[in-house]
């Protein structure tokens, strides 16, 4: 009986010892904005969270994984044709789907005053895939559109409908 028990958690310990040794390469994002005319002096967005979805054979193996989750503050203005960097994470090998990023807080300056900006469900879902290879970097830069994604609807309301383009470096 002990004989059995021991070969059972031999086994059971490689098993486990087997997965933590996962394949990574590592996932750099970047953002960036593209120069805008309009008169906006300040586009203040608050990105609490960013994550990625990895492609799997079946649903259940398809995952998201965070790869910042601390709240971070950028004024889109300012990176006009400068990138700054937005957070690094190991990941594992593989083909990744789709890039989430959870928005807190916008806030968009014209002409001295401050508007809220209205961030359709507090969610930006980016679409375009990507792909992890073992030891290396992938570069993404999220090229932000300021003059294509502020729009005022009006009476002093403005929304965020973002376009952004993923640069691959």
């Amino acid at each position: 009986m002990k004989k059995i028990l021991l070969v059972f958690i031999t086994l059971v310990l490689l098993v486990f010892s087997g997965c933590s040794n996962e394949k990574t390469g590592t996932l750099a994002l970047k953002l960036t904005d593209a120069p805008t005319d309009l008169n906006i002096e300040k586009a203040v967005v608050t990105i609490s969270e960013i994550a990625v979805h990895k492609a799997g054979a079946s649903e259940n193996e398809s995952s998201w994984t965070t790869v910042v989750a601390e709240p971070q503050v950028f004024d889109l203005i300012t990176l006009v044709n400068v990138s700054t960097v937005l957070g690094e994470q190991d990941l594992g090998i593989g083909d990744y789907t789709q890039i989430r990023l959870s928005i807190d807080s916008a806030v968009v300056t014209i002409d001295g005053k401050d508007y809220p900006l209205e961030v359709p469900s507090d969610k930006l879902k980016l679409t375009k895939g990507f792909s992890i290879e073992e030891g290396k970097t992938t570069t993404l830069t999220l090229d932000f559109d300021a003059k294509e994604s502020i729009k005022d609807s009006g009476s002093g309301d403005y929304k965020l409908t973002p376009v952004i383009k993923i640069i691959q470096e």
